[in-house]
This record gives C-alpha cells, structure tokens and sequence, in this order.
C-alpha cells in the first residue's frame, strides 16, 4: 500500500507545485496532523489523498484567518476612488498601501473586481484551488474560497503577501496507513501529515455600507452606555 502512494504523490507533486499559495509557504513551525476515513476496500483511494489535500487546505485557511489584521473600509469610500474605471486592486495597492501576493473572495466580494473567470471545477483539486483571475504585472492571483464567512450588510476577502502553507515539506513526509476495522468489516485510512505555520502577514479587509458602519458604531454606544 505505501508503495503505490509513494508512485501517487509523483503525480501529486507537479498537480500542486502550480498553486504557489498551498505549495511554496515559508515555514516558521510545525506541527503533526492526520486525516482518517473508514472505507469499504483496503486499496490505496485517490479520492481519498485529495480529500486529505482539501483538509488541509481549510486548516491552513482557517490558521490566516486567526492571524489576520482587520480593516474595514465603506463601499463608498470605493466609488469615489475609482470613480467609472478600474478595480478594486487599485484602492489595495493605491490608497492602503499593501501589495498581498494573493486575494482571496468571497462570492460578493468577487463583484469589486472588473473581471473574473469562472472557477474551474473540471480538474483534480476543487475549483477553488485554482486562481480566477492572475495579474503577471503586479505578481498578484485572485482565488474565490467557500471558507470566508460574511454578515449582512459586509464583503470579506483577505489579502496575503505570501503561501499560507508548505504542501512541498508536507507531501514528502506524508505516510498512508490502512488498516482493518473488525467490527465493520471495513478499512480505515489514514495520512499522517504535518501542517506547517508559515510566515506571511495577512489582512481581512471587510467592506461596510456606510449605513451598516453607522449602524455598528451606534450598537457599539448603546453597549457602552
């Protein structure tokens, strides 16, 4: 079994080397993870390696989400900086001052740039792995996640200057175990992995209609009072 995973990640390597953001993070720490599934034949699941990647992609997500600097800027304060023309990316690059290698948005936040190609959901990984929209001149993707939870009233995306995770060091060290699960007649799979912190700094910038920032400062005065 461990044979043909190890022919697997061959294969798995090159898949991964071209998302930059899973595959190329600088490492700062780490620590020991698994992912584990019962299933009903002992044979090494490709299905099941990818489903291991896709874990892993929401822990390290979920970890820049912990370590992210919030702004909070109105949807109006956006118009009037771009006026007719341009994105989003300019008011990023323009009037805050930050150049993140990475975006990534939500479905609502999605509409701030001019132009996105739809996710790709006919490859391997989920078509979110994958960027919607690449800026060669300012080394900058645009990825959509479902991860990025929004209230009424808000669009979140977060902008990251660097890879949130190392999958490089990961898949060299990953061990699929399986082993037999008696009382159901079944088989559990496990790939032992190890997740790694990596050094970038994030921000989730959060766009507020002015009403709804209005709105949160008053709620924030009643608390007080």
């Amino acid at each position: 079994m461990k044979e043909s995973f190890e022919e697997y990640k061959k294969t798995l390597e090159p898949n991964l080397s071209n998302l930059s953001f899973l595959y190329n993070g600088d490492v700062l720490s780490s620590t020991d993870s698994y992912y584990s599934n019962i299933k009903p034949s002992e044979k090494t699941s490709p299905s099941f390696i990818i489903n291991t990647i896709i874990n892993i992609y929401d822990e390290s997500f979920r970890m820049m989400i912990d370590k992210s600097e919030t702004i909070v800027i109105s949807k109006e304060s956006i118009k009037l900086s771009l006026g007719n023309k341009g994105n989003i990316t300019d008011v990023i690059i323009g009037d805050l001052k930050l150049k993140p290698s990475y975006i990534f948005t939500s479905n609502k936040s999605k509409t701030f740039f001019s132009s996105l190609k739809r996710v790709d959901n006919t490859r391997s990984f989920p078509g979110y792995f994958y960027n919607i929209e690449k800026y060669s001149n300012m080394n900058l993707e645009i990825l959509y996640s479902p991860l990025i939870e929004e209230t009424e009233g808000e669009s979140i995306m977060y902008l990251v200057d660097s890879g949130i995770q190392s999958l490089v060091y990961s898949i060299q060290n990953m061990t699929y175990d399986i082993e037999r699960v008696d009382e159901f007649d079944k088989w559990k799979h496990t790939i032992n992995y190890t997740l790694y912190d990596c050094n970038y700094k994030s921000y989730k910038l959060i766009i507020k209609d002015l009403s709804k920032i209005r709105e949160d400062k008053i709620n924030k005065l009643l608390d007080v009072n």
